[in-house]
C-alpha cells in the first residue's frame, strides 16, 4: 500500500517510484504482477494521473516495468541474487519510519507503556527519601555484587508466596533489565544453541547473537512452544515464557511444563523461564512458576518490575540453580552490582510497609478494566473478517485480519489518531499473517473506549 507524505521535499512521483521499485526489489510485487490502472492508481492515491504517469515510466526506463499498449504496466523480471535484499528491507523500515516521525498522536498503544496515573509516586518518593536518609555509607561504597540482601531476603519471599519459586535470597542477583541479566546468563551457561520462541522477545535473540550463541527459533502454539519441534534441535538452552506467552498470549499447562523440565535434565540443557508480566492474569489465577516445580535444579527463573512499576526503575531479578550460583561467585564477584543502591532500598522499604502487593493489586484490577473495555468493544465492533489473540492476561492484545495486510491496518487506524505497532520484528523466521499490536498499559481507562472507537472506525472504512 503506497502512503504519501505530502508535507515531504520529495516529490509525489518520486515517493510513488521509490515505493513500487522497492516492492519489487524486495519481492513483494513478483513478475508478471499487473500494477494498477494509471487512472485507478491516482484515484486512490489522490493525486493527478501525471504524477502516476511520470513514476510509471520512470520505472519503465529503469528496466523495472513495462507496459503492455492496451493491457498495462506488468513486472519485469529483475535477478534477485543480484541485490542485496537486507539493504532493502532496512530502506523500507527507515521509509515507514521517516514517514511516522514527527507525527503527533491521540494515542499512543506501544506494549508495555505505563500510565503515570497509575505510578504510585507519593509512596515512591517517601520510600527514595527514606532510603537516601537511611543508606549513610552506602553512598561511598559499590555494595554486594548480587544485589542487596535485604532486598534479596523480601523478594524471596515474594516470589515463594505470589509466583511459587522455591528460593533462598542468596540465589537471587538483582540486576538492570531482563537483557542485562540475560547477558550474565549466558556467560555462566555458555550455549552453542538456544531455542527461541517464534514468534518471541527480540530482545533475547539480540542479546544471544551479541555472545555469538545461535538462536534456534521454535514455533510457538496453543500451549507454547512446540515440545515435537524442540525435541529435534540439539540445544544448550531454551528460553521461554510460560506464564504468558510473548507475544501471541499462550499458556504453558502443567503437563507440558513438566514434560519440559523432563527434557532438560535427560538432554541436559537449561531452560530460562522469564516470568515477565505474570502478575496481570484477568480470567483465572496466575499460573506458578516453573521453576518450583524442577527437582534438579535446571530452570533459571527471570523476573522484573518493569511492568508493575515502570520500565526506567530498570530492576531485575534472576534466581539461579546452586551450580550456576558458585559459577556467578567465581566469575562474577569483581563485578559491581548494576541498579542503584538507592533505588534497591527504597523498592525495599516499598516492600517491606506493604506499597508493593498493595501496589500490584492495584494495577491489575485497574489494567482488567482498560482490557475487559477494550476487549468488549472491539469484540462487539470487528466482525467475522478480524480476530483478537491473546485476550485474557499480559498489558496488549493482537488484531489478526484475513483481509488487510498488518502494514495496512497500522496506516488506517494511524489516519484516526492511534498508533499501534507492527508484530514483523518478533518473528525471527519472518511474520506470514496480518497482525498488529495493540498496548493498552499506558492509554488511561476513560480514554479506553475512544480508542477502541478509532480502530473500529478505521477497520471498518
Amino acid at each position: 500500500m503506497i502512503i504519501l507524505d505530502r508535507a515531504s521535499k520529495i516529490p509525489l512521483y518520486t515517493q510513488i517510484y521509490q515505493h513500487i521499485r522497492e516492492e519489487i526489489i524486495s519481492g513483494e510485487l513478483e513478475e508478471g504482477h499487473r500494477l494498477s490502472a494509471i487512472r485507478t492508481q491516482a484515484e486512490n492515491l489522490g493525486v493527478s494521473r501525471n504524477t502516476v504517469e511520470l513514476a510509471y515510466l520512470q520505472l519503465c526506463s529503469e528496466g523495472y516495468l513495462k507496459n503492455k499498449r492496451g493491457s498495462g504496466y506488468y513486472v519485469k523480471h529483475v535477478d534477485a541474487s543480484l541485490i542485496d535484499k537486507e539493504a532493502v528491507t532496512k530502506r523500507m523500515q527507515e521509509y515507514h519510519r521517516a514517514r511516522s516521525a514527527g507525527r503527533s498522536y491521540r494515542y499512543d498503544m506501544r506494549y508495555g507503556n505505563c500510565h503515570m496515573d497509575e505510578f504510585p509516586l507519593g509512596k515512591w518518593r517517601k520510600a527514595m527519601d527514606q532510603a537516601l536518609c537511611e543508606c549513610g555509607n552506602k553512598l561511598a561504597a559499590y555494595g554486594d555484587s548480587c544485589g542487596d540482601l535485604e532486598l534479596r531476603t523480601y523478594l524471596a519471599d515474594y516470589l515463594e508466596r505470589a509466583r511459587g519459586v522455591t528460593c533462598g535470597p542468596q540465589q537471587i542477583i538483582i540486576g538492570g533489565g531482563t537483557q542485562q541479566l540475560l547477558s550474565i546468563l549466558v556467560q555462566l551457561v555458555k550455549p552453542k544453541r538456544c531455542a527461541i520462541e517464534e514468534p518471541g522477545y527480540d530482545g533475547v535473540r539480540a542479546v544471544l547473537e551479541n555472545h555469538q550463541v545461535e538462536p534456534v527459533p521454535v514455533q510457538v502454539g496453543r500451549n507454547g512452544i512446540d515440545l515435537e519441534l524442540l525435541k529435534e534441535e540439539r540445544i544448550d538452552a531454551v528460553y521461554v515464557t510460560p506464564s504468558h506467552q510473548f507475544p501471541l498470549g499462550a499458556v504453558m499447562p502443567i503437563q507440558t511444563r513438566m514434560e519440559l523440565i523432563q527434557m532438560a535434565q535427560k538432554g541436559g540443557f537449561y531452560i530460562i523461564e522469564d516470568d515477565y508480566d505474570s502478575i496481570f492474569r484477568y480470567s483465572a489465577r496466575s499460573i506458578p512458576s516453573m521453576q518450583g516445580l524442577d527437582p534438579c535444579g535446571k530452570v533459571i527463573y527471570l523476573g522484573s518490575t518493569s511492568k508493575a512499576m515502570a520500565p526506567s526503575l530498570r530492576l531485575a531479578y534472576m534466581v539461579l540453580p546452586a551450580e550456576l550460583k558458585n559459577r556467578y561467585d567465581m566469575w562474577f564477584s569483581q563485578y559491581h552490582n548494576t541498579v542503584s543502591a538507592t533505588v534497591q532500598d527504597a523498592l525495599r522499604i516499598f516492600m517491606a510497609e506493604g506499597s508493593w502487593e498493595r501496589h500490584v493489586r492495584k494495577i491489575c484490577l485497574a489494567n482488567k478494566r482498560k482490557h475487559d473495555i477494550l476487549v468488549s468493544e472491539l469484540e462487539k465492533g470487528l466482525g467475522p473478517d478480524f480476530r483478537l489473540l491473546g485476550k485474557g492476561a499480559g498489558l496488549h492484545l493482537i488484531v489478526e485480519s484475513r483481509r488487510l495486510t498488518g502494514e495496512e491496518m497500522m496506516v488506517r487506524i494511524e489516519r484516526q489518531g492511534v498508533k499501534v505497532y507492527s508484530m514483523d520484528k518478533y518473528f525471527a523466521l519472518g511474520c506470514k499473517r496480518n497482525l498488529i499490536m495493540a498496548g493498552f498499559g499506558g492509554i488511561r481507562q476513560e480514554d479506553i473506549r475512544d480508542a477502541a472507537e478509532r480502530i473500529l472506525r478505521a477497520l471498518k472504512n
